[in-house]
């Protein structure tokens, strides 16, 4: 077994991917977030409407003084249902949902394991340099993968903060350790949201 130091750039690179990995997770629960409320709505709009229609009905009967503007509205709302489902199907919304999920939860397990190794550098294993090289070959197929999904500058930045609020690291420019994920007017850790506080 090679002798490991604290300060050894294997251990170095552990913490960078952790954070890195870390990051992405946080980009990725963003956007599963933003396609479940869109699914969410889609799905609420095709069940409330019949519903509620129907509902009135049942309860005053079918010479109920508004009836018709109700079912003009809800014919909006139903037609309004129909392209969204439209949308979500050729903008891929489910799919980009599942991919999310499954990218937010691998790399968030791979950011732990690569804490986990960074942690070991004061009292590392027989194989501990075979489990990072193995760790860093998922990490590397992962990364080309989630490239493929054109993530934004704004959501690089935006998981940079993640990263450093969760490893209580500072910013290089701004020199702040995040302790929320307001947007701020920082290049590096800010300036990823529309919304300012």
């Amino acid at each position: 077994m090679s002798q490991f130091r604290v300060d050894d750039e294997r251990f170095k690179e552990c913490w960078r991917r952790a954070h890195y990995s870390y990051g992405t997770s946080e980009i990725f629960l963003k956007r599963a977030k933003s396609y479940r409320i869109r699914l969410n709505i889609i799905s609420c709009l095709g069940v409330a409407v019949p519903m509620l229609i129907g509902g009135v009905v049942l309860t005053y009967g079918k010479d109920v003084k508004y009836l018709g503007a109700l079912i003009a509205v809800g014919a909006a709302l139903g037609l309004s249902q129909l392209l969204l489902s439209g949308l979500s199907v050729i903008f891929g919304w489910p799919e980009a949902l599942e991919y999310s999920l499954d990218s937010a939860t691998e790399n968030r397990a791979l950011s732990e394991k690569f804490r986990g190794l960074g942690i070991t550098a004061t009292d590392p294993l027989p194989d501990t340099e075979a489990s990072i090289r193995e760790l860093i070959a998922t990490d590397e197929a992962r990364r080309k993968q989630d490239a493929k999904r054109s993530v934004s500058d704004g959501e690089l930045r935006r998981g940079h903060r993640a990263a450093l609020r969760q490893f209580q690291k500072e910013c290089v420019e701004c020199k702040n350790v995040p302790t929320d994920m307001s947007s701020t007017d920082c290049n590096v850790c800010g300036r990823f949201s529309w919304k300012r506080k």
